[in-house]
C-alpha cells in the first residue's frame, strides 16, 4: 500500500502472507488506513521540521541584524568621537597651529572614512539586489592597480607597511572604477589584518586568457573554518594587533560580486592562523587594443575664473559650509533655501551655474530644474543628492540637469564640475 503525501509517494508498506487465511478486504482497508495515517504523520514532521528550520533561520538573521547594527555603531562611532574631538581642539583658543593642522587633517581623514562605510553598504545592496550598472570599457589592469593604491598611499594608510608590486601589463573589458574597488578592498584588507612593519605583495600576471590578480600578505592569516566563508556577508576574522581601520565585514563580499559581474571569480587561500593569507581575482583578459583611450583625468582642473553660482539647499549647515568653499575658490554666491526661492532667485539673478539639492521643500529639485529650462534660463545645473543610482542619475538628467553629483563631494569633484559648466569647459 503506498504511503502518498501531497509531494508524492514517500514509501509503501508491505504485508507478506503468513497463515493460510485469505487476504480479505477488510484487511487491506486497514493497511490502507495506516498508510494514511503515516502519511499524515509524514507531512506533520515534514512541516514541524520547516517550521524548525524558519525559526533557526530567523533567529539567524535577528543575530546577524544585531550584530551588523554593532558593528556599524562601532564603526560609525570612531570617526564621529575623532571628528567631534577635533572640533573641539579648534574652537579651542589659542591652539598651536600645528595641532589645528593636524585636526583639520583628522576631519578629511575620518569624513572620507565614513563615506567609504556608507558607500560599502549601498554597493551591497545595489548589487544583491542586481540594480548595479557596470560602465565596461578596455583597460590596462596594471594602470588600475597603481591609481586604487595611489589612493591608500595618499590618504595615509600605507606608511606602516611594505608593498609589493610585480605588475604585467593585462588588458581587461571592465569597469574601471568598479576593478579599481576590487584592488582597493582587497589590499585595503590586507592592511586591517597586517601587523605594522608587514608585507603586502600586489601581482598582475596573464595567464592564458585570463587577467589573475593576487595579495598577498603577511599578516594574521585566515583559520580554516573562515575560510569557507570569509567572502561572506559581514564575515570578519581576527583583527591583527593594531586593529586597523576596522570595517563592517564588506569589501570581500564587494569583491567578489564584483569580479562576477565581470564573469569572473575571487578565491581566498591561507595556511592558517599567523601565516598570511592571500586573495586572487581572476577576469577574462582580452588583447591590448591598437589605440587605447586614455584615462579621464582625476584630478580637478583650474582656470575657470569666478563665476556666479547660485545655492539651493535645504540644510543650514551644508549651505553654509558650501557657500565658504565656493566663495573662498573665488566664486560669488547667491542662496536658496526651497523649490520656489531657488527659482525666484535663479531667474532674478541669472547665476552661470546652480547647485540644486533635490530633495526641497516647496517643490523638488527635478521640478526646479524643469522649470528653469521651461523659462529657458540658460543656466548650467548641477544636481546635489544623496541618492546615487544610475535611475537617479537618469532621472536628473531627464529633468533638465547637466550633472549628477553624489554627497558627499569631494571639494576636487565639485570645482571640477563648475569648471565644466564654465564657458569652454568640458563635462566629464
Amino acid at each position: 500500500v503506498p504511503i502518498a503525501t501531497a509531494s508524492g509517494v514517500v514509501g509503501v508498506i508491505y504485508a507478506n502472507q503468513l497463515t493460510v487465511r485469505p487476504f480479505s478486504e477488510a484487511d487491506e482497508a486497514a493497511l490502507v488506513t495506516l498508510a494514511d495515517h503515516a502519511a499524515v504523520a509524514v507531512e506533520k514532521a515534514r512541516l514541524l521540521a520547516r517550521e524548525h528550520a524558519a525559526r533557526a533561520e530567523a533567529e539567524s538573521a535577528s543575530r546577524g541584524k544585531d550584530e551588523l547594527l554593532a558593528m556599524l555603531g562601532h564603526e560609525l562611532r570612531n570617526p564621529l568621537a575623532a571628528i567631534a574631538n577635533a572640533v573641539h581642539v579648534l574652537d579651542t583658543d589659542g591652539v598651536p597651529l600645528e595641532m589645528a593642522r593636524r585636526a583639520r587633517e583628522i576631519i578629511g581623514r575620518q569624513n572620507a572614512h565614513l563615506a567609504h562605510l556608507v558607500d560599502d553598504l549601498l554597493d551591497v545592496a545595489r548589487i544583491t539586489s542586481g540594480k548595479i550598472a557596470l560602465v565596461r570599457r578596455p583597460v590596462e589592469l596594471s594602470q588600475a592597480v597603481r591609481h586604487a593604491l595611489a589612493t591608500l598611499t595618499a590618504s595615509g594608510r600605507t606608511e606602516r607597511h611594505r608593498i609589493g608590486l610585480d605588475l604585467a601589463s593585462v588588458w581587461a573589458d571592465v569597469d574601471e572604477t568598479r576593478f579599481e574597488q576590487i584592488v582597493t578592498n582587497l589590499v585595503g584588507n590586507a592592511l586591517r589584518f597586517t601587523p605594522a612593519a608587514g608585507t603586502i605583495e600586489i601581482t598582475l600576471r596573464a595567464v592564458g586568457s585570463e587577467a589573475v590578480l593576487r595579495v598577498r600578505d603577511s599578516g594574521v592569516g585566515i583559520a580554516p573554518e573562515m575560510l569557507t566563508r570569509i567572502f561572506d556577508l559581514f564575515a570578519q576574522g581576527e583583527r591583527g594587533p593594531d586593529r586597523g581601520a576596522g570595517g563592517l565585514g564588506l569589501g570581500l563580499t564587494l569583491v567578489r560580486r564584483i569580479a562576477e559581474l565581470h564573469e569572473g571569480h575571487a578565491e581566498a587561500a591561507s595556511e592558517g592562523p599567523g601565516r598570511g593569507s592571500t586573495f586572487t581575482v581572476t577576469l577574462p583578459a582580452i588583447a591590448a587594443p591598437r589605440a587605447a583611450s586614455p584615462a579621464p583625468a582625476a584630478a580637478a582642473r583650474d582656470g575657470s575664473g569666478p563665476r556666479r553660482i547660485l545655492v539651493v539647499e535645504d540644510n543650514a549647515d551644508a549651505r553654509e559650509m558650501l557657500h565658504h568653499l565656493l566663495r573662498l575658490a573665488g566664486h560669488a554666491v547667491t542662496e536658496a533655501t526651497d523649490g520656489p526661492g531657488g527659482l525666484e532667485a535663479a531667474l532674478r539673478e541669472r547665476p552661470d551655474i546652480a547647485l540644486v539639492d533635490v530633495g526641497l521643500p516647496g517643490f523638488d529639485g527635478y521640478e526646479l530644474a524643469r522649470r528653469l529650462r521651461a523659462a529657458d534660463a540658460g543656466v548650467y545645473l548641477v544636481a546635489l543628492t544623496g541618492y546615487g543610482q544610475p535611475d537617479d542619475r537618469r532621472q536628473a538628467m531627464e529633468a533638465g540637469f547637466d550633472a549628477h553629483l553624489v554627497k558627499p563631494v569631494s571639494p576636487d569633484a565639485l570645482l571640477a564640475t563648475i569648471h565644466a559648466g564654465a564657458p569652454g569647459g568640458s563635462a566629464t
